[in-house]
């Protein structure tokens, strides 16, 4: 149903309408006027860069198998990558093609980029997603141009990994992939089109929304949401003194309120990780500092909001056979987020929040003493001690309401027999 128009919206209107034609060739003159060394033009490789590798978290490297992972060595399309167990080193080579697929496949971090961390990505996303009708994720090769404010360019479309998409799609329904038909085809990163097609369905699986698929430029949208207008509109009108302040509180600007809301995601990340310290303990036994990857970070985040999609989840954790483990340590010398441990009583145990489900530990344990067993989904949702004193303190003051209605009820009905006798 379309939202019933008021005369703000006429007024946006009427303003938009009067810029246009009190300038009718728009920003060309400027443009033209400008200097030329000062004025941006379309670089592609702005938008792209080598990735950094800390070999430390590399699951071959601390399992020393090359049983273990190897999603960066599938997907990179030149074949730039190379580990060395033995040397414990990661290392990119000259071919790389800078297409950031390895850092989106890579669960444990190792490949590192300023520009493709998950939650740089997420908060670019979420910024236009917040502000515009549509926000659109695309690629240089597609674009070919500079971007509009709400077009998101990324080297490929497949850096942006599976859990930024779930994270996004939680919240946000007006998400797109821009890419023209074709465009794929010619594209020397043969790998890229299979990589975004496998992240984009798992993300649309877990989360339930989907995102659209543009492949005309002409049918690309670049306006703001009605409700980013609006609270833009008022807040102008009242900074210049055209609306006269009635008591209420004043709606933030839109600009202001999407900076708020990416901040507050932002203050949402930290309180996911003081909860989950909170609870499960921020070291092992062994004195190891768990370590939740920032992908995760954005899942689990992104649950707490809404701990329905947790059931969309199906997860793997080890389990351990007692019967068969001789306490050799190995299986936790493996794990490169220290989601396992075994405890001064010699059991083993794993944290689901931080477990990656990489396997690493099962693949060396020499004993063959751990399998992977399905996990509860609903250990990735985190309990709130706080929230959880005010939920029993909410039924408690409910359940006193009741019963002083229930005796209200019984006074009232001995006053009317009274009455009546």
């Amino acid at each position: 149903m379309a939202e019933q128009r008021d005369i703000i919206d006429d007024l946006i209107d009427i303003q938009e309408n009067w810029a246009a034609l009190s300038n009718p060739l728009g920003g060309m003159i400027d443009t033209l006027a400008a200097d030329p060394s000062k004025v941006k033009t379309w670089n592609p490789g702005e938008y792209k860069e080598t990735p950094r590798t800390n070999s430390v978290t590399c699951l071959r490297v601390t399992s020393h198998s090359e049983e273990v992972c190897g999603a960066c060595l599938e997907v990179c399309p030149t074949a730039a990558i190379e580990i060395d167990p033995v040397r414990k080193k990661v290392s990119v080579t000259e071919d790389c093609r800078k297409c950031g697929l390895c850092s989106a496949v890579c669960p444990t971090g190792t490949f590192l980029t300023t520009k493709l961390t998950a939650k740089v990505l997420y908060d670019r996303v979420a910024r236009v997603a917040s502000a515009y009708e549509k926000a659109y994720v695309t690629c240089t090769r597609a674009l070919g141009r500079l971007p509009k404010a709400n077009e998101v360019v990324l080297p490929c479309v497949g850096a942006l990994s599976t859990d930024v998409w779930f994270a996004l799609l939680a919240d946000y329904r007006n998400l797109s992939v821009y890419l023209p038909l074709g465009v794929c085809d010619r594209c020397r990163t043969i790998t890229g089109e299979e990589a975004y097609a496998d992240q984009i369905g798992q993300a649309e699986e877990l989360s339930g929304n989907s995102v659209d698929l543009d492949v005309d430029e002409a049918e690309l949208t670049h306006e703001y949401t009605r409700a980013y207008k609006r609270s833009q509109f008022v807040s102008n009108m009242a900074r210049s003194g055209a609306i006269v302040a009635t008591g209420g509180v004043p709606l933030l600007a839109g600009a202001q309120a999407v900076a708020k809301r990416i901040k507050d995601h932002s203050q949402q990340l930290l309180e996911v990780q003081r909860q989950l310290e909170t609870a499960v303990g921020s070291k092992t036994d062994q004195s190891k500092r768990r370590v939740l990857t920032q992908g995760r970070k954005l899942v689990v985040a992104a649950l707490q909001k809404h701990p329905e999609l947790a059931e969309n989840f199906h997860l793997d954790i080890p389990a351990c056979d007692w019967s068969l483990c001789t306490m050799c340590g190995e299986c936790t010398n493996a794990c490169p987020v220290h989601a396992c441990e075994i405890d001064a009583g010699g059991r083993f145990s794993v944290e689901a929040a931080y477990c990656i489900n990489c396997k690493a530990c099962m693949y060396v344990c020499p004993e063959c003493a751990i399998e992977m067993v399905p996990c509860d989904p609903q250990e990735l949702v985190i309990p709130d001690p706080e929230a959880e004193r005010l939920a029993e303190r909410r039924a408690e003051l409910a359940q006193k309401k009741q019963e002083a209605r229930e005796r209200m009820k019984k006074g009232l009905d001995a006053v009317e027999r009274l009455a009546e006798d």
